[in-house]
């Protein structure tokens, strides 16, 4: 059922966001003069980042020297569209396996396929198609993709675009838009269909794809290394955006989305709250951010101010935030940016647990603690204000419907 008293807790927590930070956090750039990066993840000494426009670039922990991992074939580039996201194989180091998730085309429609590649260093393998889902509009096409604990593969659909979701397609069980979805890819039990290349793990609650439901544009989620549990950033519309867990063991969630927005009624909708709607873990107004990204818990063990914690940001107004893992303690960390402005698209892990924040503007900016006078400037640093580029605004394509109006940019109400 939807609890008002944890609610009240995340309103709490957002009033007290605008906070200016004391942690002894700082942040330092990893890389530069990428394209539009839009995730990161670690794999041996290196880190990989997903660049929107296809390409894949693997950048050496140690050297910093780079090169171009993949290039991904045959995708739609623009707006909220491309390469969204991408995976390793739980066996990479033996398979060479690597998943990606990508907008394109077929026959004027506008499809997600969730395509399987290989790295020819490590194995010989023709490229596979997973799944395929049709996208009604060209906006909310989540596009996150992560191994679970359980070696099985997590894929984040948004509700398939438009404002309000038109098609109520979030409270839909029987299509997969506005839903966390969860498939074994270790065997094929659809062998007569081309676009579904995998089986339903029995452990789902629905007896399909679907693990959790009523999402509306879950662009970044993460799941927490050391207990299991998945946090997801759901981009809000008008009026609030939110992160959901999913604890670890718990399953068939539904987050409410188009009938709630965070932790209130959605505006302008009017639909009954569906009386198994879960609350958000927290949530913020459009007066702290207007377009959530989704991080990690922090369990590096080397910065003391953010073990534990969870930590994620906001892409239009450029900050940095921190959490317990009840949803409580929501701080701004910003103040770790030293006046540096930035959109951040995403966060990353690398192999030994540290954390990385991406930046839309083509940077990779590494977390680290800093003590002493150093700490104490960080901490005095005015929180930046957001980088409002157009480019970045209306290629990204998160932002809500009423701030856009506020912002006077030219797009279109509820293509967030």
């Amino acid at each position: 059922m939807f609890r008002p008293k944890l609610i009240a807790l995340t309103l709490l927590a957002a009033g007290t966001a605008s906070a200016p930070s004391t942690a002894a956090v700082w942040i330092t750039q990893f890389a530069t003069g990428l394209t539009t990066p839009v995730f990161a993840t670690g794999s041996g000494n290196e880190i990989f980042v997903a660049q929107q426009n296809g390409a894949i670039v693997a950048i050496n922990r140690s050297s910093r020297a780079r090169r171009t991992f993949f290039t991904v074939p045959n995708i739609e580039v623009g707006g909220e569209k491309g390469l969204l996201g991408f995976a390793f194989d739980p066996s990479y180091s033996r398979n060479g396996r690597f998943y990606v998730d990508v907008t394109t085309r077929i026959g004027g429609q506008l499809v997600t396929q969730i395509r399987r590649y290989t790295d020819p260093a490590k194995a010989t393998e023709a490229s596979t198609l997973i799944t395929q889902i049709n996208q009604p509009y060209d906006n909310h096409n989540g596009g996150w993709i992560s191994f679970g604990p359980d070696k099985k593969l997590y894929i984040a659909m948004g509700d398939g675009g438009s404002g309000n979701d038109p098609n109520n397609n979030a409270q839909n069980l029987g299509v997969d838009l506005g839903k966390l979805l969860r498939i074994d890819v270790s065997r094929d039990a659809f062998p007569a269909d081309p676009t579904r290349n995998y089986t339903v793990p029995a452990g789902n609650p629905f007896g399909t794809e679907v693990f959790a439901y009523g999402l509306r544009n879950p662009f970044r989620d993460g799941f927490d290394t050391r207990t299991g549990d998945l946090y997801i950033g759901d981009v809000g519309q008008g009026a609030r955006e939110e992160i959901d867990v999913i604890r670890a063991g718990t399953s068939g969630q539904n987050f409410g989305w188009r009938a709630v927005e965070g932790n209130i009624p959605t505006p302008g909708v009017g639909d009954p709250i569906p009386a198994n709607a879960v609350a958000p873990l927290l949530t913020y107004d459009h007066r702290v951010g207007q377009s959530i990204i989704g991080g990690y818990v922090y369990r590096g063990g080397r910065i003391a101010e953010l073990a534990d914690k969870y930590v994620f940001a906001d892409f239009v107004a450029g900050k940095l935030f921190a959490a317990n893992t009840d949803g409580s303690g929501l701080t701004d960390i910003s103040g770790a940016l030293g006046g540096l402005r930035i959109n951040p698209s995403s966060f990353g892990l690398d192999g030994n647990g540290n954390l990385y924040v991406v930046d839309y503007g083509g940077s990779i900016y590494g977390f680290r603690e800093v003590a002493g006078a150093a700490a104490r400037t960080a901490s005095a640093a005015a929180v930046p204000e957001p980088a409002m580029w157009s480019l970045l605004i209306v290629g990204f394509g998160l932002v809500g419907g009423a701030a856009r109006r506020t912002r006077r940019l030219p797009l279109s109400r509820g293509a967030a």
